[in-house]
């Protein structure tokens, strides 16, 4: 599991949605070390600087959406 958050959003209606360079990045070094693309679960928190960053303003919503769907998320691959 990697576990990523991120401040601008890279996500589905985020200000930067479909720009998402980390998650290939990381599945293309991972599968380096030998670990398979099945073994591989990224989950990104989205947004989370979005009660501090001025420009961000108006996407509160969705960054606790974000935030929620992770930790969802994440509880579902440690069980």
């Amino acid at each position: 599991m990697v576990v990523m958050a991120r401040g601008g959003g890279y996500g589905p209606g985020a200000p930067r949605g479909g720009l998402d360079f980390q998650t290939p990045s990381l599945r293309a070094y991972f599968r380096s070390l030998g670990v398979p693309d099945e073994r591989l679960h990224p989950v990104a928190a989205e947004l989370t600087r979005a009660r501090e960053v001025a420009h961000l303003a108006g996407f509160e919503g969705l960054a606790a959406a974000s935030l929620a769907a992770a930790r969802a998320e994440v509880t579902a691959l440690a069980s």
